[in-house]
């Protein structure tokens, strides 16, 4: 019997959607529209330009091919119609070569999958076929999810092995599937599911995201090629779609959940290592403009519950499926620690001088985990914050990279005396001093203040309250000590209580609600004992050679602690004339306490030119610590009886849009005052002063026992030529009583003339 010739030789292959039949002359037309594709130009070796004649002699070779046993093509066949061409060579002992592309309009449905099952089950139970072989050029995507949906192994790679339509020579991906192997993707082809929050979102890269310049110094140092440059970024882009392809890891954009504008990346990598599977490794960078927003910290928020989500799909849209997250850290990058920290991952280890650079010496490293069955919130560490306290004589602030001492500045004998070695630094150890500390209160275990000259801002000593927490919640140690130069002046006398009562104010008061500060000194520091005592600590008890001084002798130490209850207590039994910031409505202001939060505000006012041009003596240039010793400032008068300052807020956003005061109630007549005011520059000529002038003028003159304070008497001072400001007290029926000539100074420092107006109670209501 003769054996069939084509086209009676080739079988016809079907699931329903897809039949694979033999190639006819009617098929000729669409496979000229397939192969002129810039797709398949791009990715198989057809020849260009490729025209109706060259479909035919195709043709041909296929007749030639099944006839004689060297290759078994197949056309595609979809709805009635050519969509394109999948075939094997038969490349001897039992090994198949595949091949496939498609016609256009039929991609993107899985039809070239469905054929590749086709062929691949025909050639293992009829072929003699026992390996299935694949190639394709690298970055063929498209191919590789064919071969992948059928269980192939990616193998490996072949170096400018082939050569595509265009003439372009490139590497080749290899992989195999064996008879026996199941027809199922072998690892899951990772894709990055999008993840919405408040502020970014989550979504795959897309080809439009590349940046517009360069990764800056701090990109450079701590993320080593990770960022991509905006030439770079297509081939950054495909190499990590590549990653997700073969299992190895998901990347994200980070982007502004707003405006959808890339911030950054971050990313879960080395899920394919058997060996850790079930764990992740997390890396994250972000563009310079968008440092500072919170946004890794954002970004860590959004992908843990969805690393530890089931996975239940091939891509790992529901979830990762993962138990475990592992981050590292280079040593210096606090800010990736910090984030790290707050997003609930815990440290796990150190090692040192582990990182390799080119350019320094190798550099420690931290490690951060973190577990699904962690509790996150409970984990949380946020980085201890540091408020400007502000007293008579003294700034507490947070230290500053250029407080270093001067070569000449003393240590104190004292210190040096009864505090280990390297508690107190000098000019060549205080860089040193000074990150350690700053890692310490990223522990949110140190609050460690700078004692300053309130009137020169120099450095004068420290302050610190650490192991906040330890042992107990709401326990913290305190701890001091002095320049030599600034003993003797009362300075910790003054000091310690504005931060005694920063610690047990309540955490809804901006404090650090804590119950108890104990301390411990070397038996011998009576003056150390004396301050604390005077403070109302306790002394509780005392042990042997417990201290280990910086000349390596030992010491008695004795203990001290002072318990919040105690402490309140001595504080009702003090005379406290202080004054109750109330809160007072208006139509279109509210005059309230300051917070914290108003910093920003102050800032944007304080740093206006106008309003410097009219308030001398404000700081140059006028900072967030700035602000936060004003606010304090305003408590702490109102707290001794001096000054009630109020924030006038817009009523329907609380946003701070100006400040007045009453001040002066403290002097020898306690029932007057001199009200003080500014605005902030977006809301000048809208009247803001006139109404908050109102009601402080209406809160002064109402009598004590109906919430006032039942002053007699109001003065306002303008500077001569500040119009707007002086047309206030004349509208409100202030009297013109005189002008100081010369008397104020200007931001210019220039002098003008004080206009001098006052109010009196029985003048009228205000």
């Amino acid at each position: 019997m003769r054996a069939p010739t084509f086209p009676d030789v080739v079988p016809t292959l079907t699931d329903g959607p897809v039949t694979l039949r033999d190639h006819r002359p009617a098929d000729v037309e669409r496979l000229v529209e397939q192969v002129n594709d810039p797709r398949s130009q791009r990715w198989t070796t057809v020849p260009m330009p490729y025209d109706a004649s060259h479909a035919r002699g195709f043709l041909q070779v296929i007749r030639s091919d099944w006839e004689d046993g060297a290759g078994r093509w197949w056309a595609v066949e979809v709805d009635g119609q050519f969509a394109g061409t999948i075939n094997y060579q038969v490349t001897g002992a039992g090994v198949g070569d595949i091949g496939f592309g498609l016609h256009p309009d039929v991609r993107g449905r899985g039809i070239a999958g469905r054929s590749a099952r086709l062929i691949i089950d025909w050639a293992f139970a009829h072929d003699a076929v026992d390996v299935m072989v694949w190639r394709a050029m690298v970055g063929n995507l498209a191919s590789w999810r064919v071969a992948w949906a059928n269980g192939f192994r990616r193998d490996g790679m072949q170096r400018q092995s082939l050569v595509n339509g265009l003439g372009e020579r490139g590497d080749a991906w290899t992989g195999s599937l064996h008879r026996d192997e199941p027809r199922t993707p072998r690892h899951p082809w990772w894709e990055a599911a999008v993840l919405e929050g408040d502020r970014v979102r989550l979504r795959p890269w897309r080809e439009d995201d590349a940046p517009s310049v360069v990764p800056d110094e701090v990109a450079e140092r701590f993320n080593e090629g990770m960022q991509p440059t905006p030439e770079g970024f297509t081939a950054w882009r495909e190499q990590r779609l590549e990653r997700m392809s073969v299992g190895q890891g998901v990347f994200w954009c980070i982007a502004d959940a707003t405006t959808d504008e890339p911030l950054g990346g971050i990313q879960v990598q080395h899920l394919d290592r058997d060996f850790t599977r079930g764990s992740g490794t997390i890396g994250y960078w972000l563009h310079t403009h968008a440092r500072g927003r919170g946004a890794v910290q954002d970004a860590l928020a959004l992908l843990a519950p969805h690393a530890f989500a089931d996975r239940t799909d091939d891509a790992g849209l529901s979830g990762l499926g993962l138990h475990r997250l592992w981050a590292g850290t280079d040593e210096g990058n606090r800010a990736s620690q910090r984030a790290l920290r707050r997003a609930g991952f815990r440290q796990a280890s150190t090692e040192r001088e582990v990182i390799a650079h080119d350019d320094r010496p190798a550099s420690g490293a931290i490690s951060f985990e973190l577990l699904a069955s962690d509790d996150r919130v409970a984990q949380t560490i946020e980085p201890a914050v540091v408020p400007v306290l502000e007293t008579t004589r003294l700034r507490l602030r947070p230290w500053r990279p250029d407080d270093r001492p001067r070569p000449e500045q003393d240590l104190d004998r004292d210190s040096l005396r009864f505090m280990p070695a390297g508690a107190q630094p000098d000019a060549a150890t205080y860089d040193a001093w000074y990150e350690r500390g700053e890692r310490m209160r990223d522990l949110g275990a140190v609050v460690k203040w700078c004692i300053a000259d309130e009137a020169t801002d120099a450095p004068l000593g420290a302050l610190m309250l650490f192991e906040i927490g330890a042992g107990a919640p709401g326990n913290a140690e305190i701890g001091y000590w002095l320049y030599a130069d600034a003993r003797g002046a009362g300075v910790l006398q003054e000091a310690i209580p504005a931060v005694l009562e920063h610690a047990f104010a309540p955490v809804a008061e901006e404090g650090l609600g804590l119950h108890r500060l104990h301390a411990a000194t070397d038996a011998e520091n009576v003056a150390s004992q004396k301050l604390l005592e005077h403070n109302g600590f306790q002394r509780w008890g005392a042990d042997h050679q417990a201290f280990a001084r910086a000349d390596g002798s030992l010491a008695d130490g004795t203990f001290f602690e002072l318990l919040a209850d105690s402490w309140r207590a001595q504080q009702d039994d003090a005379p406290s004339p202080g004054l109750d910031v109330a809160v007072v409505d208006g139509e279109r202001v509210r005059l309230r306490p300051w917070r914290d939060a108003d910093a920003p505000r102050i800032v944007e006012a304080c740093s206006d030119p106008v309003t410097r041009h009219w308030l001398s003596g404000l700081p140059d240039p006028y900072t967030p610590e700035s602000a936060h010793g004003y606010v304090q400032m305003m408590r702490d008068k109102a707290r001794a009886g001096a000054t009630v300052g109020w924030c006038i807020s817009d009523p329907a956003t609380d946003i701070a849009i100006g400040a007045i005061s009453l001040m002066g109630l403290d002097g020898l007549d306690p029932t007057s005052a001199e009200i003080g005011y500014w605005v902030h520059p977006d809301v000048r000529g809208r009247g803001v002063v006139t109404e908050a002038t109102t009601l402080a003028v209406r809160h002064a003159f109402v009598a004590v026992e109906d919430g006032g304070l039942g002053l007699r008497r109001l003065t306002l001072n303008v500077a001569e030529g500040n119009e707007a400001s002086a047309a206030v007290p004349r509208r409100l029926g202030f009297a013109h009583v005189g002008t100081d000539r010369r008397a104020e100074p200007l931001g210019d420092g220039s002098y003008v003339g004080l206009l001098r107006f006052d109010l009196l109670a029985d003048d009228g209501d205000g």
